[in-house]
């Protein structure tokens, strides 16, 4: 008698189970309308007032470099588009021949069991597809981490954002994409599933005073070893054994003119003498890393002056040129600071 009771408990549980993923996957697809809004009326015309020119400050010597907007591309849309000068480095590749399709009766699953990370961090997941249906409701499970996604018809190769996952640590993570069921002919192939190296904290913002702070766990870490340590003693971009690896900071800028930068980093006695390059667009700063006492003992660096014209979205790269010893340096984080 007991034995019976335990089985239909267990018939009870695994049913409820295929009905909350069955529930889960159907309302991935349901879109809510917004309400139709009434337009503001036109404002009225402002006549536009004359602006005296501004004379162009004398160009500075070689550390003195003039910067103009980047495009950061898919700003202000829900659909992703990558930028056509993005890195490949630290970027993770699943392919179809790595992906296990099985049916089941309300849903579809996709397993995979090939996914190595090499460092920790967070990463942004992107499925390419194609889907003959009109619409389908899908979910993205990665350790314990989901998330839902309502994948549209196309019939040429399509990428989305699932969102972003965090990888605890270097090892072998499987994972699972669920469909709801497209039929006897399936509608829907994953193409390609990648894991893109993407930032773990806020994005940077200019200060009242024309600051602008970026910080570590603001980088986006395009690497296989560098990686952002969380630590409280750390808190910085560690890991940097490979000259390889680098970081951006992607941040607007509100208050254009001339900047000083300055470098906060550490480096542990004997790996000294590896040159580092700070980039603004087509701008470089070079400055050679000196032994700070140890790699969390955090000395600041200037290392020139850079000129923002215009104000816009710009990006910051930290870009080792060479390494002499095991590791280039740690940085805690790069500083802008506005000259006169």
């Amino acid at each position: 008698m007991a034995s019976l009771t335990t089985m239909k408990c267990f018939a009870l549980t695994h049913a409820a189970s295929a009905l909350a993923l069955i529930l889960a996957l159907n309302s991935c697809g349901k879109q809510e309308q917004p309400a139709a809004a009434t337009p503001p009326p036109a404002p009225a015309p402002v006549a536009a007032k004359p602006v005296a020119p501004v004379p162009a400050p004398a160009k500075p010597a070689e550390a003195l470099f003039a910067a103009e907007p980047v495009d950061l591309n898919g700003f202000g849309s829900d659909e992703h588009v990558t930028r056509v000068d993005e890195p490949t480095r630290g970027v993770i590749v699943i392919e179809p021949k790595d992906i296990k399709h099985s049916s089941q009766q309300h849903w579809d699953q996709y397993d995979c069991e090939s996914f190595t990370a090499k460092r920790w961090g967070r990463y942004e997941v992107r499925v390419t597809y194609t889907l003959r249906n009109a619409s389908l409701g899908t979910q993205f499970r990665f350790a314990q981490q989901p998330l839902k996604k309502t994948l549209m018809a196309t019939s040429q190769p399509k990428r989305v954002v699932y969102g972003t996952v965090y990888v605890e640590k270097p090892t072998m993570y499987p994972f699972s994409l669920y469909a709801a069921a497209t039929g006897t002919e399936p509608g829907f192939e994953i193409q390609e599933v990648a894991f893109v190296p993407a930032p773990e904290g806020p994005a940077p913002v200019q200060a009242a005073d024309g600051s602008i702070v970026l910080d570590a766990s603001s980088a986006t870490t395009w690497s296989e070893s560098m990686r952002y340590e969380p630590k409280s003693e750390k808190n910085c971009l560690g890991f940097w054994t490979s000259e390889d690896d680098f970081a951006e900071w992607d941040f607007e800028v509100t208050k254009p003119g001339r900047y000083k930068v300055t470098v906060v980093h550490g480096c542990g006695t004997g790996n000294e003498g590896s040159e580092v390059a700070v980039k603004l667009g087509e701008q470089e700063l070079k400055f050679t890393v000196k032994d700070t006492g140890g790699f969390q003992k955090w000395s600041e660096v200037a290392v020139g002056e850079v000129e923002i014209k215009k104000a816009g979205k710009m990006r910051v790269v930290i870009d080792p040129v060479s390494k002499t010893k095991s590791a280039v340096l740690d940085v805690n984080k790069v500083v802008l600071t506005p000259v006169g």
